[in-house]
């Protein structure tokens, strides 16, 4: 079954046509800065006619979209119907920087009435196994029920496909197997599982929570939102591009590419320095929660740009955790290879530390096909 597979950000829409027999490419591409001057496009619906238009000699099967947020009204792959594109512009307000982009290309397509299947695959789905003890926050049931207050999660299908690709890799009792899963990349994301299933993560009712990111601050006290709209005079919506997009790592150097900050750090920056290590401290005080949580750990699996390419940031992360028995051969983790898992344990240590490739399309795909079989 070929697949082509839209994932649509706030101001780009990436594309990739996988074949999930041979679980290949067939093609893939970007169109950048949407609706911005000297942009690929002026709106993400001509984006992807134009997709779709390029690829009207593949027989594709099914077309599916990446959406960041389903609420808890979706816990699982769904068909686009009329019910289900009133059902999700419900949660707008939940991800509005990326569901009402997502819907508004689904809608575009629909209205074409191209006779291709179109699915919807949600980020949040992978955490719906999250106990209330993780996903409630301590607020009123009447904020919860009428405006959604809780723990959704994000990078969701990132973290569902390296867990089961670790699961496969580790062998043995696969229902116990204790694993927390590092999605480091622009947006960064720690996650704990036993045997495949969430039950606690980082990122909270939007992606603002957690890890410090490239322009996200991570956790915050909440009340400094409120210092600065009462003090500092700040509207919501500065608040909001404060916290979201002039934060994290960006905030603390006015870098937000974690190999030239490394570069810096390197070369002696100071504010290089601080911003490595606020970003590794709060990632150590994750994994630390995480064990308790988890009751001890049998696998660590660091994943995306930074997971996957920073030998540094792995080697700072892994370096003062040798008491949980998280121990790294210096050898493995300096290693070029470019297997989708490769394992950088140190010799006898109990927990077994991997770093995966994520490949988001091809899960996305992956599950598509399975809901067609």
């Amino acid at each position: 079954m070929k697949v082509l597979v839209f994932n649509v950000g706030s101001t780009t829409l990436k594309y990739a046509c996988i074949d999930t027999l041979t679980q290949s490419k067939l093609t893939q591409g970007i169109v950048d800065r949407i609706g911005q001057r000297a942009g690929d496009a002026p709106d993400h619906v001509i984006a992807a006619s134009e997709v779709i238009q390029s690829h009207a000699e593949m027989e594709i099967g099914a077309i599916g979209h990446r959406v960041v947020q389903g609420g808890d009204r979706f816990t699982r792959p769904t068909l686009v119907t009329e019910d289900s594109l009133v059902e999700l512009a419900c949660l707008d307000t939940l991800a509005p920087l990326h569901n009402p982009p997502a819907r508004k290309v689904i809608e575009a397509v629909t209205q074409r009435g191209i006779s291709i299947p179109q699915v919807m695959v949600f980020d949040t789905a992978f955490f719906t196994t999250l106990p209330p003890k993780a996903y409630r926050y301590a607020v009123p049931d009447s904020v919860v029920a009428e405006f959604g207050v809780r723990r959704y999660g994000a990078h969701g299908t990132s973290h569902q496909y390296v867990t089961e690709k670790a699961l496969a890799h580790l062998g043995g009792d696969r229902a116990s197997l204790r694993m927390i899963s590092l999605h480091l990349g622009g947006g960064a994301s720690a996650t704990a599982s036993i045997g495949g299933l969430a039950v606690e993560t980082s990122m909270g009712m939007t992606p603002l929570e957690g890890l410090v990111m490239a322009t996200r601050t991570g956790d915050i006290d909440a009340s400094v939102a409120l210092h600065l709209i009462r003090q500092a005079g700040m509207s919501v919506s500065e608040v909001d591009q404060l916290l979201n997009k002039q934060s994290g790592l960006v905030g603390i150097c006015g870098e937000p590419d974690m190999r030239a900050i490394l570069a810096r750090r390197q070369a002696g920056d100071e504010r290089a320095k601080l911003a490595i290590e606020i970003y590794v401290h709060r990632l150590l005080k994750y994994i630390g929660g995480y064990v308790a949580i988890l009751g001890g750990l049998d696998a660590l699996v660091f994943t995306a740009g930074v997971g996957e390419h920073s030998i540094e940031i792995r080697r700072l992360v892994t370096e003062p955790l040798s008491h949980l028995g998280i121990r790294i051969d210096p050898a493995s983790n300096e290693s070029e290879s470019t297997a989708d898992v490769r394992e950088v344990t140190a010799a006898a240590a109990p927990v077994r530390t991997l770093v995966v490739r994520t490949n988001e399309e091809l899960a996305i795909a992956l599950q598509i096909a399975e809901l067609f079989t």
